[in-house]
């Protein structure tokens, strides 16, 4: 009796389940997002967060500008609004005073009209100063850089005391990648390819540690220059709270 049939023969009488059989495929682990972010404004760099190769947490500071001239702006936008909100409340109780003395025949209509337009244009007044303190406000955030997503800081041009010209063909810019979530990339070819699309599970391998993903990209066409033979792109994601260098060789364990 051959292996397959006692296998069977097992399963029949003890009501065993077969042993899932895999197949694995090198791959290389990478990043699985990985930005670089610069200023969209002009400025000195006033103050640098973090070191290459630290931790950042969703919305922690990178790098910051001198907002010094951006900060008197913003205060003089939000003094503008309190003047402006002042003058249309007295023009909305002046016209309520006037709109009385109409009723009861103390005032003329052209009066009136008068106040009414008045009043329209503080109330014009107020929202240009209300879109103009959006608009510092706005200002002030682009004088700083936070990191979208919880990452490692991989690379940085930024110095304290630097200018930054935003406008320049190279500006400087600080290279995140995501932390706590990876990608393990391969070249497979086309019966692989089905064998991960109709797989039960897969499991990423990287030295003695096991993960199991959590997302995955499978190429559609063909990787460039694998004419004749086939092969595309797949990606896996998973998880890990170590931080693992792009580039550690892994494996894809398919079953």
């Amino acid at each position: 009796m051959d292996f397959i049939q006692r296998i069977f023969l097992m399963t029949v009488l003890f009501g065993f389940s077969a042993p899932l059989l895999a197949e694995n495929v090198e791959a290389q682990v990478d990043w699985n997002r990985r930005v670089a972010m610069g200023f969209g404004i002009s400025g000195h760099v006033k103050l640098v967060k973090l070191k290459v190769g630290s931790r950042v947490a969703m919305n922690g500071q990178l790098v910051t500008l001198d907002s010094s001239l951006l900060e008197i702006a913003h205060s003089r936008s939000v003094n503008a609004v309190q003047i402006r909100e002042t003058e249309v409340d007295e023009y909305r109780a002046m016209m309520e005073r006037e709109q009385t003395l109409f009723d009861e025949g103390s005032l003329s209509a052209v009066s009136l009209d008068q106040t009414a337009l008045e009043l329209s244009r503080r109330e014009l007044a107020l929202s240009n100063a209300k879109l103009e303190l959006k608009q510092t406000g706005y200002m002030l955030e682009l004088a700083l850089l936070r990191a979208p997503f919880d990452a490692w800081i991989v690379d940085s041009d930024f110095t304290v005391g630097q200018y930054v010209y935003h406008e320049s063909e190279d500006p400087p810019v600080i290279t995140l990648a995501e932390r706590g979530r990876y990608l393990a990339r391969a070249v497979v070819n086309a019966q692989t390819l089905s064998a991960i699309e109709n797989a039960k599970e897969l499991k990423i391998i990287v030295g003695d540690s096991v993960y199991v993903t959590v997302g995955a990209r499978l190429g559609i066409e063909p990787v460039s220059g694998s004419s004749g033979n086939s092969r595309y792109s797949v990606a896996f994601e998973f998880t890990s709270d170590d931080l693992i260098r792009p580039g550690t060789a892994c494996s894809i364990s398919v079953f």
